[in-house]
């Protein structure tokens, strides 16, 4: 009922302000219909250590966007729907999924220094919300709803500065009742500075309320209520156009409804940005953490974080490496699983052939993730590699194929496993926009100037000179 309510008001409030801004505003609009239909085939669908099942997924996913904007508003309004078929073997039983994404963004300027985001995302039935290495198939595959609602408003007060301040609301309902329901609630405040040319500030904010559902169950462990604030502040210098250097510092506080150990953390880094070449650009990020457990013996602990990181960007060939370490935070795995340490390698890379027709991708990563309030200290040794292609055959369709593969080691047992996954994918889109008819328009009057001046019909001329000449 109240999430009726807030869509209520959300479209009243989207209504009221879309009307008067484009009263007298030239309109122009994106319309996206798409189609694809993909076969994937895993050897370990469930991520088992033994007798692990291999299983073929089929799924047809319609979707259409919708995108309007003026002079003082956008739009977006995207609608899909996966219909998947999973035909595993040795189960007598061949499950089928209708997951459904509905989601719409709106911006406007209200004046020249105020602006208004506002942003609906309905998920129902999609097994992506818990997907990451740290979790068994099972537990991806968790059937729920969730609703995310929010917006944001903006003032400018100066020449690249702003103040924000939003709020979003997240509901998340599982058909499993052993999982329990949650409802997320995050304010959040921003303030951005631009002191000069050279000189960049920010300052953020958030506070949040995970508010989870008891749903009971035989031998069930409920999760606790969560309540974090969060303050964040970077400061960056330009010290040439091509090199920026700053201070980043944080810091955490993070309260549970219940026996778990409360803890705080600070973190500091030094960052960096240097563009080496107009083609090639480097960054670094390089300080420590500090995280205090409340009534703990030996309730310090430290750790370093740091990044390093080439990219190289270029017509035909785009491409990324890294290497990076820190902690990180999950709440939306059934594991508690909350507080881990983490390093990483990883790198990627996309190569466009046959006048970008023809697309080679490729990545992979190493991971080493510690969780130091789990049972037995859990870590894990994660590292995946894929690659694939794909192949634009016309305009409006698209061919591609996929291989990925995944590896996990942990220091505790059943938590191991191997996977294979193939992917087979075919396309349909057509886009139709007023945008890229202008562009088209713009073109084309150009093209009759250039002849109507004899810019074209002189170059028309030396041309065949010159291939008189050849002759």
């Amino acid at each position: 009922m109240i999430t009726k309510i807030i869509k209520y008001y959300v479209v009243v409030l989207l209504l009221s302000l879309i009307f008067p801004v484009i009263a007298d505003a030239r309109l122009d609009y994106t319309v996206f219909p798409r189609l694809s239909i993909e076969g994937r085939y895993s050897d370990n669908y469930y991520n088992r250590e033994i007798e692990k099942d291999d299983a073929l997924i089929a799924t047809i996913s319609p979707g259409i966007l919708l995108s309007v904007m003026t002079q003082n508003i956008l739009l977006d309004l995207d609608y899909s729907l996966n219909a998947a078929g999973y035909f595993i073997r040795d189960e007598e039983n061949r499950y089928e999924y209708y997951n459904q994404r509905g989601f719409a963004n709106f911006r406007a300027n209200l004046s020249r220094n105020i602006s208004v985001l506002l942003r609906d995302e309905i998920i129902k039935n999609l097994d992506t919300l818990l997907i990451d290495e740290n979790l068994t198939r099972q537990e991806r595959m968790a059937q729920y709803i969730m609703n995310t609602a929010g917006g944001e408003l903006i003032y400018r007060y100066a020449e690249g500065s702003e103040i924000g301040a939003g709020y979003s609301f997240t509901l998340v309902e599982y058909l499993d009742s052993n999982i329990d329901d949650s409802e997320r609630h995050n304010f959040t405040g921003r303030i951005s500075r631009s002191f000069n040319i050279r000189n960049i500030g920010n300052i953020n904010y958030r506070h949040s309320i995970v508010d989870y559902r008891r749903v009971g169950g035989a031998g069930q462990v409920s999760r606790e209520d969560i309540y974090e604030d969060e303050i964040r502040g970077r400061f960056t210098h330009f010290f040439t156009p091509r090199f920026s250097g700053g201070l980043n510092y944080g810091y955490i506080e993070t309260h549970y409804d219940g026996a778990t150990v409360d803890y705080h953390i600070h973190d500091a880094t030094l960052e960096s940005v240097y563009n080496i070449t107009p083609y090639l650009t480097a960054d670094g990020r390089f300080g420590m953490y500090f995280r205090e457990q409340y009534n703990r013996e030996n309730k310090w602990e430290e750790g370093l974080v740091y990044r390093a990181g080439l990219t190289y960007t270029y017509p035909t060939f785009t491409g990324s490496a890294a290497y990076e370490g820190g902690y990180n935070s999950v709440y939306t795995n059934p594991q508690m699983l909350e507080f881990f340490r983490y390093w990483r390698v990883a790198g990627e890379a996309m190569y466009h052939l046959i006048r970008e027709k023809l697309t080679l991708r490729g990545r992979g990563y190493y991971t080493v993730n510690n969780y130091p309030n789990s049972l037995n200290n859990r870590e894990d040794h994660v590292w995946n590699a894929g690659g694939g292609i794909d192949y634009q055959i016309l305009n409006w369709l698209l061919f591609a194929l996929e291989y990925g593969h995944t590896v996990r080691n942990s220091n505790l047992p059943g938590f191991h496993y191997t996977e294979n996954i193939y992917i087979a994918r075919i396309t349909i889109s057509y886009r139709i926009s007023t945008m890229e008819r202008d562009i088209e328009t713009r073109e084309r009057r150009e093209r009759e100037r250039r002849i109507e001046t004899g810019v074209e019909r002189r170059e028309m001329e030396r041309r065949e000179r010159e291939e008189d000449n050849a002759r």
